[in-house]
C-alpha cells in the first residue's frame, strides 16, 4: 500500500512538471542514481555525456555505477523490491518483461510526449514495448546481418550477396575451395532465429505459443544441416571456441561469409583481410521460401517505478538517448543508433557500416516477448549442437527443446 501511494504520488509530481521543465531554473537540487552495464570505454563515454546534461541541468547531479552485465539484473531487482536507490537502469530488451511483471519500472509512454517517441526507430521502440506500453528509451541496437567479403565474392563472379537462403547455398558452394568456405554455421541458437523466420518456424509466441516443433522450423533446421552436409560450412568437427574461430577465419580469409553484429565490426577492421574497411559487405540476411528476419536486440533506459525524482530521471535518458548522444556514441564505438533523425546525420550520412546495418532493421524481429525469453536459450542452444553435429535427429532435437520449454513456462 505504501509503494501504490508513493507511486501515485510521484506521477502526479512528474505530470506536473514534465511539461514545464526549466533546466535553468533554481529548482531542488536533486542526485540521481544511474546504473549501466556497459564496458569500461562505454561507460567513460556515457560519463562525458553525463557531464553535459549537469551542465545543462544544473539541478541534478548523477551518480553513476557500473554493474557487470550478467549479475546486473538480480541485482536490480534486488534493489528496488528492497527499496535501494536507484533510479535509471540500463537494461537488456530481453528483461524488460519481466520486470513489468513484478511492477518495478514505469511505462514511458503514459508520460513521455508523443514527440520523444516518434524520433526513435519503430523496431527499435518495439522491442522494448510490452502489453501495449512502452517501459524503456532504446540506447543501442544489436541486430545481426550478412557480412561478406567483398573481394572474394567479386573474383567468383558475384556482383551482390546472397538475397535468398537458395542463393545463399549456391554461393557458398562457388566459395568453398582452396583453403577457404563459404559460410560459418553456428551452434548459437540466437544466431539460428534468422533461419527459423526464413522458413516460417520460431520459437515461441508472445502468447506463450511454443512454434520450435512445427514443420516450418524444422525445415529451417534441415537448411541448416544441408549447408553444413554439402561441405560449404566451417570443416571442423565440433564448436569449440566457436565465435573466436568464427571471426578468426572470416578476418583472415579463410571464410567469405559470416551472420554477426555491429559490436563485431571493431574487430573485423582489425583483420588482415579488412585494413581497407571498403572490403568489408553488410547485407540483410537473405530471404526464405516464407519470411526474413534477424533479432533485434539492445539496451535500453529504464526507470525504477518508486523513484523519488521521475521527472529528472526521464530528463537522463532522454538526454542519453538524443540524437546527439546516439551519432556520437555510433562514430566512437559504431553502435547502431535508436533515432531515426541519426542515420540522415551528415556524420553518419555516409558511413557504409552503420547504413549497411541499418538496411537490416527494416526486417528486424522482436526476440520472444515474455518474462523467460533469456532462458529459452539455455536449452535451445545445446540442442542445435547436437543436431547439427547428427549427435541426434532434427525431430529428438526440437523435441527435447519443446519439452524444456513447455517445462520452464509450466505448460502441460
Amino acid at each position: 500500500m505504501r509503494r501504490q501511494l508513493a507511486l501515485l504520488g510521484i506521477i502526479a509530481v512528474f505530470l506536473g512538471l514534465v511539461s514545464c521543465s526549466n533546466p535553468g531554473s533554481n529548482e531542488t537540487p536533486v542526485t540521481l542514481t544511474f546504473w549501466t552495464t556497459t564496458s569500461s570505454p562505454e561507460t567513460a563515454f556515457f560519463q562525458e555525456r553525463i557531464a553535459v546534461f549537469e551542465k545543462e541541468h544544473p539541478n541534478i547531479k548523477v551518480r553513476m555505477a557500473r554493474h557487470e552485465f550478467p549479475f546486473a539484473t538480480n541485482e536490480f531487482k534486488t534493489a528496488v523490491l528492497g527499496d535501494q536507490k536507484v533510479d535509471v537502469f540500463r537494461a537488456d530488451n530481453t528483461w524488460i518483461p519481466e520486470y513489468v511483471n513484478l511492477d518495478i519500472i514505469s511505462p514511458l509512454n503514459t508520460l513521455a510526449p508523443s514527440k520523444d517517441l516518434s524520433g526513435f526507430i519503430d523496431s527499435a521502440l518495439n522491442a522494448t514495448t510490452y502489453h501495449g506500453n512502452v517501459y524503456g528509451f532504446p540506447s543501442v541496437m544489436e541486430v545481426p546481418a550478412l557480412l561478406y567479403n567483398k573481394r572474394m565474392l567479386e573474383e567468383a563472379g558475384f556482383t551482390q550477396p546472397p538475397q535468398t537462403m537458395d542463393e545463399l547455398l549456391k554461393m557458398a558452394k562457388a566459395l568453398t575451395g582452396k583453403g577457404r568456405y563459404g559460410i560459418y554455421v553456428t551452434e548459437d541458437s540466437y544466431f539460428a532465429m534468422p533461419y527459423l523466420w526464413a522458413f516460417g518456424g520460431g520459437m515461441i509466441t508472445d502468447q506463450g505459443q511454443i512454434q520450435i516443433a512445427s514443420d516450418q522450423s524444422r525445415q529451417a533446421f534441415a537448411f541448416m544441416l544441408k549447408l553444413r552436409r554439402a561441405g560449404v560450412t566451417q570443416p571442423y568437427t565440433d564448436f569449440s571456441n566457436w565465435y573466436a574461430t568464427m571471426m578468426d577465419d572470416f578476418t583472415r580469409g579463410r571464410s567469405a561469409m559470416i551472420i554477426n553484429g555491429p559490436w563485431a565490426i571493431h574487430d573485423v577492421l582489425k583483420g588482415t583481410e579488412f585494413k581497407n574497411p571498403d572490403n568489408i559487405g553488410i547485407a540483410p540476411i537473405p530471404r526464405g521460401p516464407v519470411g526474413q528476419g534477424s533479432p533485434i536486440g539492445g539496451h535500453s533506459l529504464v526507470i525504477n517505478k518508486y523513484t523519488s525524482h521521475p521527472k529528472e530521471s526521464y530528463e537522463l535518458i532522454r538526454f542519453l538517448t538524443s540524437t546527439e548522444t546516439e551519432v556520437v556514441q555510433s562514430q566512437e564505438f559504431k553502435t547502431l543508433p535508436t533515432q531515426k533523425a541519426a542515420y540522415t546525420d551528415p556524420r553518419l550520412s555516409s558511413d557504409l557500416l552503420v547504413q549497411g546495418f541499418r538496411t537490416q532493421l527494416d526486417v528486424a524481429k522482436t526476440q520472444p516477448k515474455i518474462p523467460e525469453s533469456s532462458k529459452l536459450f539455455m536449452d535451445f542452444t545445446p540442442n542445435l549442437n547436437a543436431m547439427l553435429l547428427e549427435k541426434e535427429s532434427i525431430d529428438q532435437g526440437v523435441r527435447k527443446i519443446e519439452s524444456s520449454w513447455r517445462s520452464l513456462l509450466k505448460v502441460k
